[in-house]
């Protein structure tokens, strides 16, 4: 039983450079999204707990030099 093959894919048509839309202007929206409140606890723990995986997973980075694994850690505990 022969295999048919199937049908090339549709080409993708390009709009000419005149027909296309303009770049859209760049705002800086980080105050609209800025948190309004405190953490609370929960958020707190959450973060302690992130970080602690993150840390673990820097322990058993196998590419990373032991100077470069104690420089990252020191960093993510100063964020705890």
């Amino acid at each position: 039983m022969p295999v048919d093959t199937p049908p090339p894919p549709p080409g993708i048509e390009q709009p000419e450079p005149s027909k296309r839309r303009p770049d859209a202007p760049i705002k800086d929206v980080r105050e609209q999204f800025a948190r309004r409140t405190p953490q609370g606890p929960q958020d707190e723990a959450r973060t302690r707990d992130f970080i602690a995986g993150k840390i673990e997973m820097i322990r058993s980075d196998p590419n990373m030099t032991e100077a470069q694994k104690a420089a990252a850690i020191a960093e993510l505990e100063a964020r705890r």
